[in-house]
């Protein structure tokens, strides 16, 4: 009779450390079905971004994908052509994009994580060209100027005043800029940033002496951001901000803005 009552009571222990798990076990799958998965989006843009095969790299993604070790977030990376990327990023929902520029237009059609990398952006023309002089946005009207659709650029020139199909010639990459001001005579101009045109004439074979900055668009140095759409949880942002300051305090941020690409 004992040993029955003691074989009861240890069914009883066993019966208990087994609910104890069970719960922990939905404890953790729970925690594990609660975890963010964000999508991150950009735009081939060597030497920021970079599409390798089915991988994203480049100085930014590098920076994002640093402060995302920093955070519980799952996250997956994708290259679209710039404006698929920007519309994609303004309305689905837990969708990030980089690097975006955070002008008057756009401050409403996002939640702003931090800054990510600081640049200027210039109108760049062939050095040959001896007929370019430029001293103000004004005097650019009168030249034929090829920027990236729904690019900062893009915005900054019709805001300014220039007309598509008239002064100004938009296309979907930075490839097919410098495509055009090599190629075609109409193109005296692109409106881009020095590293940009730099990496992308050394990936294509033409000496960087060949090109010129004619006028700096931007009075000041510009900064460029990572962003997420307004459906993204707002907890997913304070995340991403946190982490941003972190890798920038421990000189993470700005070893990788030293790589070389």
């Amino acid at each position: 009779m004992l040993k029955i009552k003691q074989l009861k009571t240890v069914d009883k222990k066993i019966c208990h450390t087994l609910a104890i798990g069970f719960l922990f076990a939905l404890v953790h799958i729970d925690a594990i079905a609660q975890k963010h998965k964000i999508t991150f989006l950009t735009e081939h843009l060597p030497p920021f971004q970079i599409k390798k095969g089915d991988q994203v790299a480049g100085y930014t993604t590098e920076i994002v994908k640093k402060l995302l070790s920093h955070t519980d977030i799952e996250a997956r990376f994708k290259i679209y052509p710039w404006s698929r990327a920007f519309n994609l990023a303004k309305s689905e929902q837990d969708t990030c994009i980089y690097k975006i520029a955070r002008t008057t237009a756009r401050e409403s059609l996002f939640h702003w994580v931090g800054v990510i990398k600081t640049t200027n952006t210039h109108f760049i023309g062939l050095k040959e060209n001896s007929n370019i002089e430029i001293k103000s946005i004004e005097d650019a009207k009168k030249y034929q100027i090829a920027a990236i659709r729904d690019d900062f650029t893009h915005n900054f020139l019709i805001d300014a005043g220039f007309v598509e199909h008239q002064n100004l010639y938009v296309v979907n990459n930075t490839h097919s800029l410098l495509k055009l001001l090599i190629k075609n005579d109409f193109i005296d101009l692109v409106a881009a940033d020095g590293e940009t045109v730099k990496y992308r004439a050394k990936s294509i074979g033409i000496p960087q002496e060949k090109f010129k900055k004619y006028y700096q668009l931007n009075g000041k140095p510009l900064d460029f951001y990572l962003a997420c759409s307004l459906k993204t949880d707002i907890k997913v942002i304070e995340q991403l901000s946190l982490a941003l300051e972190n890798i920038k305090e421990n000189g993470q941020f700005y070893k990788i803005n030293n790589m070389v690409y």
